[in-house]
């Protein structure tokens, strides 16, 4: 359980330093170009976060899951580790595996969540629609596209995936 924690305390403490730093992202992936530009050269950080992150999670999702599906457990924290590995989602030659990687964590970070507890996915993704659609109401523009990216919705569709795999563990444990 110390993984974690210590796991959770990094990814807390990533989202509030870049937050505070830069407001709200469009996903947790536009802080590492925040941060290499606005923070000359500190992009690496979201890197080591993804990684950390990943790398302190998987023990545990491991230990708590059966064996019928330990492999979705996996390919969650390997999706992430594979997101710190190719932080550039910007440049063509690591854009696939980024984007890759990242679909494969949240979706079977959520596969994951839902064969454990399903009943956690219904208030948390309640929530992050909720959230989107009060959030494109504050930005009515004519175009429904922009109303919906202004509402950041990548970034808290992965705080909501990564949430509710911490919630998942702390809870399974």
């Amino acid at each position: 359980m110390a993984l974690v924690i210590i796991s959770f305390i990094v990814f807390l403490v990533y989202l509030a330093g870049t937050c505070k730093s830069f407001g709200i992202p469009y996903s947790i992936s536009d802080t590492y170009y925040k941060l290499e530009k606005r923070k000359k050269g500190l992009g690496w950080l979201f890197s080591v976060m993804c990684v950390s992150v990943g790398g302190l999670l998987l023990p545990a999702l491991l230990d708590i899951t059966p064996s019928s599906y330990q492999f979705t457990a996996f390919l969650a924290c390997a999706g992430l580790l594979f997101v710190g590995a190719a932080p550039q989602f910007k440049l063509p030659l690591t854009n696939t595996v980024h984007y890759s990687a990242a679909a494969v964590c949240v979706i079977f970070s959520q596969i994951w969540v839902g064969l454990t507890f399903w009943w956690l996915l219904i208030p948390i993704w309640l929530a992050f629609i909720v959230y989107t659609v009060v959030g494109m109401s504050k930005h009515v523009t004519g175009s429904l596209w922009r109303d919906f990216i202004a509402a950041k919705p990548m970034f808290w569709c992965e705080v909501a995936a990564l949430g509710s795999t911490y919630l998942t563990v702390f809870l399974a444990s």
